[in-house]
């Protein structure tokens, strides 16, 4: 359910919500006097729904998205998921928090070379040990998912770049992650292709019941999401998709 609770912050509200960002700010030092990117971002979502968010180059979207991810720390603000106030953990308790609850998918896919796919895919299951039976089970049902049942020995050079996205997807959802944090996962791919990952995407985040949000320029991938917003000044405004230019 989406209310918009104030014409230029648009808020996320849910009975249960799994993810909230309160007010987050992100600052950084100048000599002048500081560079604000974020400047009050607030939004709550629940597992199944999806958040697009569009902006300009130096908008702060990618920012937005390394603090959702624990990446990076808000100047000021909280970030919560599943009631866990993430902005209180210590750097070993995020690791661990990351690596049980979170997917990454960026524009370059960050397969490790020397890896097969099945390899690539089952990298966040060694966090915990060795990877179970479970594990490469899951991981070869993933790999099945995303159409790549033949290509699970093969290793990252010796597939196509839509191939090596199917197996970054496969990756973040390896672990069941509530919540996928996608950067640009279609932007260094040519139309077809990106679609075709774009709703392979949302298809296996609708299945895993997750809660995708996905920062990009391109809006023909935003709006196959839920909601979409524009970072504006260092806050969300929603997006007037009968007008996409202005959020391009």
């Amino acid at each position: 359910m989406f209310f918009l609770l104030a014409k230029t912050t648009p808020q996320y509200r849910h009975p249960m919500p799994d993810f909230i960002a309160h007010n987050i700010t992100k600052e950084y030092p100048t000599p002048a006097e500081p560079l604000k990117i974020l400047a009050g971002v607030d939004v709550e979502l629940a597992r199944g729904e999806s958040l697009a968010v569009v902006g300009p180059s130096g908008s702060g979207k990618s920012t937005f998205l390394q603090i959702a991810g624990t990446l990076d720390q808000p100047t000021s603000g909280s970030l919560t998921l599943l009631d866990q106030d993430l902005t209180g953990l210590s750097p070993q308790q995020l690791a661990k928090f990351r690596n049980q609850h979170l997917g990454f998918i960026f524009q370059d896919h960050h397969l490790l070379p020397q890896l097969s796919a099945l390899e690539n895919v089952l990298i966040p299951t060694i966090a915990q040990g060795p990877a179970t039976t479970d594990a490469i089970d899951r991981a070869k049902d993933l790999l099945n998912k995303v159409g790549l049942s033949d290509r699970t020995s093969h290793r990252p050079a010796q597939l196509s770049g839509g191939e090596r996205q199917r197996v970054a997807v496969a990756r973040a959802l390896i672990n069941q992650p509530v919540l996928v944090l996608a950067d640009e996962p279609t932007g260094s791919l040519d139309q077809t292709t990106a679609k075709q990952i774009g709703d392979l995407l949302l298809q296996l985040q609708s299945e895993q019941n997750t809660i995708l949000i996905g920062v990009t320029h391109s809006m023909d991938l935003a709006m196959t999401f839920q909601k979409q917003v524009r970072l504006d000044n260092g806050k969300f405004v929603s997006v007037d998709l009968d007008s996409t230019a202005s959020a391009s």
